[in-house]
């Protein structure tokens, strides 16, 4: 399993994805490298080689045993702004089977050769154009949520509470949050999630224990650590330890 933790999004490519029926605040991208995989959508059961998935709509992806790779995207970003005009208003959107196969194609030629952040961000890149997508910056008009989405992006300590955030910027923490809603259009909780989860598997390639990992990065306990890997990326933490590349492309720490 190969993992690479970046500011807006996480990418694994691995066999051992399986996850039971959840829902995220994520835009969700999977992408099948050899055959066809199974998920359902909201109770549809769909049999794809290539699907996005908009915020929080409810599936469960099997794809145990089949080499798939999958984007969790934050949907601040300009790339989930514009995998969502890519859905409209759908939950979800099938790629074409022809673009699908041309995405693995690329993807198993050019992932095995990425070695460093910037192999890595000109392979994303190449990806997204692929996809021929219209990028569309997020509009984020007020300068107290872009100051705390890059103080996240560059935070050094385990304190990820809104209360803590709110503090900081003179706000209550429901101000802070309708804000971060109204500018995102995703909730300020379900940002975080993905900021701790990102530096937990950082944390854990960079040696620490999965506990330690788990608690400097902000997680209550480390079940909470493994349920929410679990929930996210179908896999638990000890699996994505185990037998696992991770590459960091963006400073997290």
């Amino acid at each position: 399993m190969n993992l690479y933790g970046a500011q807006h999004h996480i990418l694994v490519h691995s066999n051992t994805i399986d996850a039971e029926a959840h829902q995220h605040t994520f835009i969700q991208v999977t992408i099948a490298l050899e055959t066809d995989f199974k998920i359902e959508v909201q109770g549809e059961h769909i049999c794809t080689s290539g699907i996005v998935l908009n915020s929080n709509v409810t599936h469960r992806l099997q794809g145990l045993g089949q080499p798939l790779v999958l984007l969790l995207i934050d949907s601040t970003s300009s790339i989930a702004a514009a995998f969502k005009h890519y859905m409209g208003k759908q939950a979800y959107a099938n790629f074409p089977s022809e673009l699908s196969l041309v995405m693995a194609e690329y993807i198993k030629k050019r992932l095995p050769q990425i070695h460093t952040a910037e192999s890595y961000g000109l392979f994303f890149q190449e990806l997204m154009t692929l996809f021929n997508l219209d990028y569309t910056p997020p509009a984020i008009t007020d300068t107290r949520i872009e100051a705390l989405i890059q103080h996240m992006k560059q935070c050094t300590d385990s304190e990820h509470s809104i209360r803590t955030y709110a503090e900081q910027f003179g706000l209550s923490s429901s101000r802070l949050s309708h804000l971060f809603k109204e500018n995102t259009g995703i909730s300020l909780s379900g940002y975080l999630v993905l900021h701790k989860l990102q530096k937990a598997c950082y944390l854990i390639f960079e040696g620490l224990s999965i506990t330690d990992a788990a608690m400097a990065a902000g997680f209550d306990t480390p079940s909470h650590f493994a349920n929410t890997s679990k929930r996210l990326l179908g896999m638990t933490a000890k699996d994505i330890r185990k037998d696992s590349v991770f590459l960091q492309v963006s400073s997290l720490h």
